[in-house]
């Protein structure tokens, strides 16, 4: 685990300022960032949810990359380097939950698949608010797990982690309907109840800084997601369901080779990966735990499914991130059982497998493109040069680049 976490690190961080992206994303951070540690100013929200919906989350992210920017003097190479250490944090994330539902075996294997997958190695370089969607689900996934498996106190811990997910992206409202439909199998004592008394508030806690911007800045999330509801909502159709059924895992279908070249072939193999899963699962663990398991699993897949096929407007394939990390554990606990069988072959097979596997992503990862920051850097350091100043442009990574290095000059900071 030790060896291959390092290599994981080498693969997040290498070629680091080549690779790296200025976009919208970024640039929208950067300036957040720098509104907070030069101007001092309060965030009550955060990125904004989709386009110009109006729809905002909490402030926390821009707060935690700020971080960031502070110790790099507002250098866009925070950007990078935040992304990397939360794909550390995503990996960790992974192993833990998976080790305690699982084994340390099945936790090794879901993360030498999130090490060496080509999909998730350029997720973990992009920096983005929703990237968090996936370490944030599987938590949340994990703790409402405990929940219905008669460890009451986790409904604080569910309380929090649902929380924090109104600071990642609005996907969380998956989760309340997840957990309404979770709740008939709640624990039916005392405890759950004071726990579920207690978890309120600190809920509530996590949605103050989005309810004082709406009192205050005449902001209204919930009048702007109204209007959002009666504009693209177009009814729950059969037909639609059907359209969306690829969608519907692509967060595993997604991670397969030759994701992009046979999506039609891969997604009945994927849902086949969580069938698999569940029935090989069963016939080791013949208990009222793994069926709550395998209906958690169920809710995670359809209920992004049925929302989205509601929706008319455009869909990303983040939407549906949040089982990412379920189709990683499925995946890993079949070739777990494969592998402690007694056939020597069966052993050497899946070893070399994953080896081909590993040297086939890094091949292709290899040959990626590179990212825009050192042409942006370039196109600056010219541009000051000859006297040339670059106009404003609200998210032009030009721009915001400009605005450090001369800032960088006139404080006497080495850039």
């Amino acid at each position: 685990m030790f060896l291959l976490f390092i290599v994981f690190i080498i693969l997040r961080f290498i070629l680091l300022t080549q690779r790296a992206n200025l976009g919208w994303d970024q640039i929208d951070s950067a300036w957040a960032a720098k509104s907070i540690l030069v101007d001092k100013h309060i965030f009550m929200l955060g990125p904004v949810a989709k386009g110009n919906s109006g729809i905002y989350i909490g402030p926390l992210y821009f707060y935690l990359i700020s971080i960031f920017y502070f110790f790099t003097n507002l250098n866009p190479i925070a950007s990078p380097i935040f992304q990397g250490i939360l794909s550390i944090v995503n990996l960790l994330v992974l192993f833990f939950i998976v080790k305690k539902m699982f084994n340390l075996n099945v936790a090794f294997i879901a993360c030498f698949i999130n090490t060496f997958t080509l999909f998730i190695m350029n997720s973990d370089r992009g920096q983005s608010d929703f990237y968090l969607i996936v370490p944030t689900s599987l938590v949340i996934f994990y703790f409402l797990y405990k929940v219905i498996t008669n460890h009451a106190k986790y409904i604080i811990y569910l309380a929090i982690a649902v929380g924090l997910s109104f600071h990642v992206d609005f996907t969380s409202v998956y989760y309340p309907l997840i957990i309404l439909l979770a709740l008939p199998f709640f624990p039916r004592t005392k405890a759950t109840l004071k726990y579920i008394l207690i978890s309120i508030p600190v809920f509530l806690l996590f949605l103050v800084p989005s309810i004082v911007a709406d009192i205050t800045l005449k902001h209204s999330t919930p009048t702007n997601l109204v209007y959002l509801f009666n504009n693209y909502y177009h009814g729950l159709h059969l037909a639609r369901i059907i359209q969306l059924t690829k969608d519907a895992v692509i967060s595993g279908t997604e991670l397969w080779p030759f994701a992009m070249l046979s999506p039609t072939i891969l997604t009945p193999l994927t849902f086949l990966i969580y069938v698999l899963f569940m029935f090989v699962y069963y016939k080791k663990n013949k208990n009222r735990n793994s069926l709550l398991l395998f209906y958690l699993i169920g809710l995670w897949i359809i209920i992004p499914w049925l929302i989205m096929s509601t929706y008319s407007g455009e869909i990303t394939d983040y939407y549906y991130s949040v089982s990412r990390d379920l189709f990683i554990f499925a995946l890993s606990y079949i070739i777990y059982i494969l592998y402690i069988q007694k056939v020597i072959a069966a052993k050497l097979v899946i070893i070399v497998i994953g080896l081909i596997y590993a040297f086939y992503n890094i091949q292709l990862f290899w040959h990626e493109g590179n990212g825009n920051f050192l042409s942006v850097e370039n196109n600056v350091k010219q541009a000051v040069a000859h006297n040339q100043l670059i106009p404003y442009g609200s998210h032009d990574p030009n721009y915001y680049v400009q605005y450090v290095y001369l800032r960088d000059k006139k404080l006497g900071i080495k850039y």
